[in-house]
């Protein structure tokens, strides 16, 4: 069954917009009466039948809710600096949520090289490998910002806090994490985090891990990271 996403609501209709819109009725050729899923990125998959359809929107008439989750499953958020090469960083989103990822938050640290994103392009990205995987919470994509401004501006609530570096024996992230908690992980860019970054984010209270032997590109870092947590918190 086709698979779609919209948050546009509204008593027993669901609207698809702009992009969504325009693959339902452009690219899978959509018609009126057509059996079709629908997430709401917030926890509801939606099944429903096309009951209009014009040049901009989608109106879907809601017959049930498939599946219903009124929590996020998804334990791990990730603060990480952005690749030189931006299809990496594109790569770890599209893994990060198949696999399961709550936020995500692109910081510029020192040695951060790439210091932009495409904010929509990835946005998209995020949408497109939700709706492949069935993820019913679709992680969200922060703004850019500095380490520092990370640090000062963000109001952070997590059970436990943690940067992965390449400095000095660390104890590996399964033997650490708690399964069920929440967690927030630092990844650094393709030069690691700066000795003083790393004590910096000591001094806040963030416990330094490792990911394994291997010294691992920034996006397979990531992508190692959700593993990891998910398979714990599927035990």
């Amino acid at each position: 069954m086709k698979r779609f996403y919209s948050n546009n609501i509204q008593n027993n209709f669901i609207f698809l917009e702009n992009e969504e819109a325009q693959h339902c009725t452009k690219v899978l050729r959509g018609k009126i009466g057509d059996k079709v899923e629908v997430l709401n990125g917030n926890g509801k998959l939606f099944v429903g039948n096309i009951f209009n359809i014009q040049k901009h929107e989608v109106q879907i008439e809601i017959v049930q809710i498939l599946k219903e989750e009124k929590e996020n499953a998804n334990k791990l958020s990730i603060a990480i600096c952005p690749t030189k090469n931006p299809a990496r960083l594109e790569w770890f989103l599209e893994k990060a949520t198949e696999i399961g990822i709550d936020k995500i938050y692109p910081i510029i640290s020192e040695r951060t090289e790439k210091q932009t994103i495409k904010t929509e392009r990835l946005q998209q990205i995020i949408i497109s490998a939700a709706k492949q995987s069935g993820q019913l919470f679709f992680p969200f994509l922060h703004q850019i910002q500095t380490l520092k401004e990370f640090y000062n501006s963000t109001t952070l609530q997590f059970s436990n806090y943690f940067i992965a570096h390449c400095e000095d024996k660390k104890q590996h992230l399964k033997n650490v994490y708690k399964k069920d908690e929440t967690a927030l992980l630092l990844i650094g860019p393709e030069g690691d985090f700066s000795k003083d970054e790393i004590q910096q984010a000591i001094n806040k209270n963030y416990t330094p891990i490792s990911l394994g032997n291997s010294i691992l590109r920034v996006e397979t870092a990531g992508v190692y990271a959700c593993s990891v947590v998910q398979i714990l918190n599927d035990e």
